[in-house]
């Protein structure tokens, strides 16, 4: 198991409510809130603040003004985290950092949609999409400029019209179509709002796939796998919640949501029923083997590069040349080419050089585990 770095230590044992241990020296304890800040963390730390509290005013004016434009031209679509996921976690509203608002609809109502948030004055920002999961995001537009700080309640909102809740084609995962989660959508009661939303047992299923996809695309956020414990707590007694869970989702669905659980559960230590903890015991030796020496190595990249997630998206990938495809990708990220401004150029490839030199150490001492019977499968 690798050995947390200071501040990356310091930030779960805060988060998760324990006193730091050891104490920090001056310069950790500017480390941890630099680390904090980065990942969006702080407030949970120090707890909520005036700007925050001027910010999610602003957050939702926004949404409702989104709601009426896309009721009035008769599109539905469901809020994905955000409002949504504070509900679930239990936790202070008032300690959650939010930056944007997150939209599914179903595909073929995206281009309306754009059309429908485009009448109230939002415009396409950015030259491509940020994610395979949502199109390029829709802001207003703005004189506002970064100034270094992550809390800024005057940073301007987006909207990110989600076409899915999982992207296969990146990561070579494939898991159903959203029409199942969309058929089961409900709405929810949030301060005097009725706030369209996933199904309980989806929500939790597109949080827990949410933390995951950060983690393999080696990006963790540790903010994420918190909010995603506060829902195990939450529910690990609530049998028929988890009866539902167990019914809606599917195999896959389950597996992958799992790993993200186990995830949650060692880096804050929170509950997790028996319907989850026996779906973890049905997973293959080779992630158990992975979980047993890198869980934490998705963290220790915040602050030290490596790719030891590799091993275990390996692990997960069934076909051959699926498997081929994300290694070269991870270790020879070709989309260094199309970095615009040098520094981030240089910066990227320093970060790659280190982790791949490190993923190759990490190969070069791996046990060779039992292979699961879906990695045996060539195509």
């Amino acid at each position: 198991m690798k050995t947390l770095p200071t501040p990356a230590r310091a930030l779960l044992q805060s988060l998760s409510g324990h006193a730091v241990d050891p104490p920090l020296r001056e310069n950790e304890q500017n480390e941890l809130l630099e680390l904090a800040d980065r990942t969006h963390c702080t407030l949970y730390l120090t707890g909520g603040n005036a700007r925050n509290v001027e910010r999610r005013k602003r957050l939702w004016a926004a949404h409702d003004e989104a709601a009426a434009v896309l009721t009035t031209n008769g599109i539905e679509f469901v809020v994905l985290k955000g409002f949504a996921h504070e509900v679930d976690s239990g936790l202070d509203p008032a300690c959650r950092y939010q930056s944007d608002l997150d939209i599914l609809c179903l595909p073929e109502d995206i281009a309306r949609a754009r059309m429908a948030l485009q009448q109230v004055g939002y415009r396409e920002h950015g030259s491509a999409a940020l994610s395979d999961e949502h199109a390029r995001p829709l802001v207003k537009p703005f004189i506002w400029q970064w100034r270094g700080d992550y809390f800024d309640p005057d940073l301007p909102i987006s909207i990110e019209l989600h076409r899915g809740i999982w992207s296969g084609d990146r990561d070579r995962i494939r898991i159903p179509d959203v029409r199942e989660a969309w058929n089961r959508r409900t709405t929810l009661a949030i301060e005097g709002r009725s706030i369209p939303a996933l199904a309980e047992p989806d929500r939790i299923a597109f949080a827990a796939l949410h933390v995951l996809r950060h983690i393999l695309r080696n990006n963790a956020s540790p903010v994420h796998a918190f909010e995603l414990a506060g829902m195990l707590n939450r529910r690990a007694d609530d049998q028929v919640f988890w009866d539902a869970w167990t019914r809606t989702q599917n195999d896959d669905s389950r597996a992958l949501q799992t790993i993200a659980f186990q995830f949650a559960r060692l880096w804050f230590g929170c509950a997790l029923a028996q319907a989850p903890e026996s779906e973890w015991q049905t997973l293959s030796k080779p992630v158990h083997a992975w979980f047993q020496n890198c869980a934490f190595s998705p963290l220790v990249n915040l602050v030290e590069p490596n790719k030891d997630v590799l091993w275990l998206h390996l692990t997960l990938l069934p076909r051959r040349s699926d498997r081929l495809a994300v290694a070269f990708r991870k270790l020879v990220p070709i989309h260094l080419r199309r970095s615009s401004e040098v520094e981030g150029k240089l910066s990227r490839a320093r970060y790659h050089a280190v982790a791949l030199a490190r993923a190759l150490v990490t190969s070069s001492r791996r046990r060779p585990a039992t292979p699961s019977t879906a990695s045996q499968t060539s195509d």
